[in-house]
């Protein structure tokens, strides 16, 4: 599900991670240029929700993901592990209302300099978080 919170609320559920008690990353809001963002700015995301919330948590750690993108064209969620490997993590049933929303996603990330989140957990209801990752979409640099 595309969903959003305040920046506040992000970096309170990612105390989880930092804690060690789930899986994930982080990074130092100032080192990614985005640490003048307001805490009450909403910072899109994506909440993922299975019954293996715990395993796919633990095989979503081991790829290191710098950014999530919402393919319209293939309506499909992609992982950026690299400058060239991406995996297609989960889909959607295409239609007019959900690609209008994976594209309202993609430009709520713009407003917010690329900050974005993935959240792992059981089900849409539970508290529980097995995953979370801060992640930005960032251009590649020139060289």
């Amino acid at each position: 599900a595309f969903v959003q919170l305040p920046l506040q609320g992000v970096l309170d559920m990612l105390g989880g991670v930092e804690a060690g008690n789930m899986f994930g990353a982080s990074f130092e809001l100032d080192t990614a240029n985005v640490a003048d963002l307001p805490k009450d700015m909403l910072i899109p995301g994506v909440a993922v929700f299975s019954r293996r919330a715990l395993p796919l948590a633990a095989w979503t750690n081991g790829l290191d993901i710098a950014a999530v993108k919402a393919d319209v064209d293939r309506s499909c969620l992609v992982l950026e592990t690299g400058i060239n490997q991406r995996w297609k993590y989960g889909s959607w049933r295409a239609s007019p209302d959900s690609i209008e929303e994976a594209q309202n996603w993609e430009d709520c990330k713009q407003g917010v300099k690329g900050l974005h989140f993935l959240a792992v957990q059981p089900d849409p209801d539970s508290d529980e978080l097995n995953g979370m990752w801060l992640l930005q979409d960032r251009p590649i640099p020139s060289i």
